[in-house]
């Protein structure tokens, strides 16, 4: 599953849900970013405003631009076992182009700029200093920028064999 628990009010309840559909011993890997492991060069305060503010908005809507950070407790809170997590770091620079149009610019830059209507307007940044803060990162893609950002991935397995044995038998301790 990739990049759904940072939208959702209750993901604890959502890994809860997809663990009892898995057959027993049946894993879940799940893979989501974590919007506060950006690094960048040239570094710029108003990039880094400009990403706290889409970081802002999605925790007002319920969700958790942060997620990444919080996938080993939160599969284990769901009563996933062997919950392994590990980070994956895209690093960007101009001998990677691809990544450059593709990941800096079209996808990271691009997410942040679509959350300018509501930066400006809940007053979190002024339009000006928004736009800078776009610009900046748009010239982390330039010839002599760098941009990096960490994605987590998580593997568990959903040990269903004791929630079964529990269905058949109620009173069978549980761990």
């Amino acid at each position: 599953m990739c990049f759904v628990l940072e939208h959702l009010v209750q993901p604890v309840e959502a890994l809860k849900a997809l663990k009892g559909i898995l057959k027993v011993g049946g894993t879940i890997t799940v893979i989501e970013g974590d919007h506060g492991s950006t690094y960048f060069y040239p570094d710029s305060e108003f990039a880094r405003k400009a990403i706290r503010c889409l970081v802002e908005l999605q925790a007002k809507a319920g969700g958790n631009a942060l997620i990444g950070r919080a996938l080993y407790p939160l599969l284990r809170e769901a009563g996933f076992d062997e919950v392994r997590v590990s980070p994956r770091m895209v690093y960007v620079d101009s001998s990677k182009p691809d990544l450059v149009e593709g990941f800096t610019k079209k996808t990271f830059t691009a997410m942040v700029e679509g959350v300018r209507k509501p930066s400006v307007t809940n007053g979190l940044m002024s339009e000006a200093d928004f736009d800078r803060g776009i610009a900046d990162l748009y010239r982390t893609a330039e010839l002599d920028g760098v941009f990096c950002y960490t994605f987590f991935k998580a593997v568990a397995i959903g040990n269903r064999m004791l929630n079964n044995l529990q269905r058949i038998v109620p009173d069978y301790p549980l761990k």
